[in-house]
């Protein structure tokens, strides 16, 4: 498992057929790229697939919130 702090290179192409897997919707690849380049990004990777994602949105000094915690079901 690989996990990154801060994943500056999550793109919507990967997120959202990730998100897909637990929120079904129809997302927009544009917007859902504007959504991601605001929120501190931690992900989850096995073997170079996205499993896991905490999204936090911050001020950057005192206010953190998490805005969604996502991990994909495992069978």
């Amino acid at each position: 498992m690989e996990y990154k702090v801060n994943d500056a290179k999550l793109i919507a192409s990967t997120f959202i057929p990730f998100v897909n897997q637990i929120w079904q919707g129809d997302y927009d690849m544009e917007r859902t790229q504007a959504a991601l380049s605001k929120t501190l990004n931690i992900t989850a990777y096995d073997n170079k697939m996205l499993v896991g994602c905490l999204r936090i949105l911050t001020d950057g000094y005192f206010f953190g919130t998490i805005t969604e915690l996502l991990v994909l079901p495992f069978i």
